[in-house]
């Protein structure tokens, strides 16, 4: 057990440029525009595209840039995820990508949604090497995203974190929040099991650091719904896809937020 907490240093295999898609704004934006790291859910499994490419289209509408990201599945456990997240940071930053880019901040669903948390947080894990100061989001949005791996089944864990459980509190964002984590809108359903608790403990965690929060709970649509408009995306049905008009609305709550955050002007 203690060989599997060792400091390890990984590098990564294939350049960020090439594991994200891009969706720049569209073309009715003109000057400097946010930008988003998309990060899909999955369970680190897959990377359903309507956690991926359905939110980049509805970012790209609203004049935002959107990177979405293939950050490494299983097998490949953290830090990979996490070391391929932070690269898409820095990429969108100072990537040669030929954007004219503003605030960056970075949207995740359920899996995915730990990781934008690691990232905003900073969390640098005791099983790395050389990492100082890595890259944060200026905003976040966390859709059914996973806060505290306490939240869910220990089987789960168990399965999801393999040899890393040591490390399963380090590995749960909302445990290491505090006043300097940016701005967050929260979102998910009555009807989703893991997705509500662990909206409800991001909630409680920024609101305890004083970090601005705004918390959306709809009451129809199982985990996983995504932009819940039905939508199929990347050429195959999704297990998860679902119509749910009124827990779509999300979307504009969102982008009023956005508004209100003056991440968005227009």
């Amino acid at each position: 057990m203690e060989a599997s907490c060792r400091k390890v240093a990984r590098a990564i295999p294939t350049p960020i440029s090439q594991k994200i898609t891009l969706y720049p704004a569209e073309d009715r934006f003109f000057g400097p525009r946010p930008a988003v790291l998309v990060l899909p859910g999955g369970g680190f499994r897959e990377l359903p595209p309507h956690e991926g490419e359905g939110y980049a289209r509805w970012l790209s509408g609203r004049g935002i840039h959107a990177f979405v990201l293939s950050y490494r599945l299983l097998p490949d456990r953290f830090p990979a995820p996490l070391e391929d997240a932070r690269a898409g940071l820095d990429h969108i930053r100072n990537g040669d990508h030929g954007l004219d880019v503003g605030r960056v901040g970075v949207i995740g669903s359920s899996a995915g949604g730990q990781l934008a948390g690691l990232l905003m947080t900073g969390q640098v894990l005791s099983i790395e090497e050389g990492v100082a100061d890595p890259p944060r989001p200026d905003f976040a949005i966390l859709a059914y995203a996973l806060a505290d791996l306490d939240l869910l089944p220990p089987p789960v864990v168990e399965n999801l974190l393999g040899d890393l459980l040591p490390i399963k509190d380090e590995l749960s964002p909302a445990k290491h929040v505090d006043a300097s984590v940016c701005p967050t809108f929260v979102w998910a359903t009555a009807q989703d099991p893991p997705g509500l608790p662990n909206a409800l403990e991001w909630t409680r965690a920024l609101a305890a650091a004083a970090v601005p929060v705004e918390l959306h709970v709809y009451p129809g649509g199982s985990h996983g719904i995504g932009l819940a408009d039905g939508v199929e995306y990347g050429g195959e049905p999704h297990k998860f896809i679902a119509r749910e008009p009124h827990t779509a609305s999300w979307t504009t709550a969102c982008a009023a937020w956005l508004r209100r955050e003056g991440v968005l002007a227009d």
